[in-house]
């Protein structure tokens, strides 16, 4: 069981539900397409976790960068949920729209999915940590891990029979 960081997303029933559910027509296939998305859901867990524990040592670049993962991985585990072929990229706007979900969200949401996709970039790659830091507040990071953790719940919702 991982160390309990505050996070609540996904609850500890919904976690149970993945990692235990059966009752699949073709119970082999089945087995193997609900390892990958129950592997996506482990690293999406893992990345909240992760997202909170960086925010708590005011690591804000971490923390926002953890919030994109955690909703990529999460339309990833959608995709391979509903049987979608998952590509690499990392644009939480594509993925929206190669999940089928994308009528789904409000211009607010593809705004701040937009950022965080960007965001994600820049932490991956730009040299100058201190300029990055600057543009990042606690306010803003506080307000990308609610947006992520309610993205999450919801798409991990979307996942249930």
């Amino acid at each position: 069981m991982m160390q309990d960081t505050g996070c609540t997303i996904p609850d500890e029933n919904i976690r149970k539900w993945f990692f235990n559910h059966e009752g699949h027509e073709d119970h082999e296939e089945k087995e193997m397409e609900k390892a990958i998305y129950q592997s996506w859901l482990k690293r999406v867990t893992y990345d909240i976790d992760t997202a909170e524990a960086m925010y708590a040592t005011k690591r804000y670049i971490y923390a926002v960068f953890m919030c994109q993962q955690a909703i990529e991985k999460c339309f990833k585990a959608f995709m391979a949920f509903k049987g979608i072929d998952i590509i690499p990229i990392h644009n939480l706007r594509r993925l929206a729209e190669m999940s089928g979900m994308a009528s789904a969200f409000s211009k607010e949401d593809f705004k701040k999915m937009d950022f965080l996709s960007q965001y994600y970039l820049n932490a991956r790659y730009k040299e100058d940590i201190e300029e990055l830091s600057s543009q990042i507040t606690d306010v803003i990071v506080k307000d990308f891990l609610n947006f992520s953790k309610e993205k999450v719940q919801w798409l991990i919702l979307k996942m249930r029979p």
